[in-house]
């Protein structure tokens, strides 16, 4: 390979490298991430609602063709989450929600008409499925405070608020959706000693 060719590939292999690294930043937000969840629920991880008992329910995402919101129990390996009007359980390709500053954090009330003018809000974005921004919800049903996939779809009657309940999927029309505020103050989150 002569000296020009050799350059010109070093070029392009330093540039494609800069480039992946822009663009995985680019989905990186201060204040949360998301992390590989392999059945333990880490000490930063976002209760984002509870359980019939009162024990926190967190929240999660789960790849299964498309990328999901879902609900993860505490002492459960298991996320859960709608599609079809149905209850899937993953254990594999499952992230939870973490994050040291809790307080930035902001449950919204709205409903299906009011979601798409919450501009002036930073709504999470907890998933991906044609057709739709998929949000991150919740819902007081059966007891307890429900995440699911907050939709604003192409089609209104997929809109809404897509949880699971004892095995199948339920919509809601009215619920409150997830924001972020990265200028709240930061308090610190303290970490448990488990």
């Amino acid at each position: 390979m002569s000296p020009v060719r050799a350059a010109i590939v070093i070029v392009l292999i330093s540039a494609s490298a800069t480039l992946g690294q822009i663009i995985s930043r680019a989905w990186e937000v201060e204040g949360y991430y998301w992390r590989d969840f392999n059945g333990t629920v880490p000490s930063d991880a976002y209760a984002g609602g509870s359980d019939a008992t009162g024990k926190p329910i967190y929240i999660g995402q789960v790849f299964d063709k498309y990328l999901i919101p879902a609900k993860i129990y505490a002492n459960d390996n298991k996320a859960y989450y709608e599609h079809g009007k149905s209850e899937y359980k993953a254990t594999e390709h499952v992230k939870i929600l973490c994050t040291q500053h809790p307080e930035q954090f902001e449950w919204i009330k709205t409903d299906n008409d009011a979601l798409p003018l919450l501009t002036n809000k930073n709504l999470l974005i907890g998933g991906y499925e044609p057709g739709s921004t998929t949000y991150i919800g919740r819902v007081r049903y059966n007891g307890e405070v429900s995440i699911g996939k907050a939709l604003v779809h192409f089609f209104f009657i997929h809109s809404g608020l897509h949880i699971t309940s004892n095995g199948s999927g339920k919509r809601f029309t009215e619920f409150e959706v997830l924001a972020f505020d990265p200028s709240s103050p930061k308090i610190g989150l303290p970490f448990r000693l488990d």
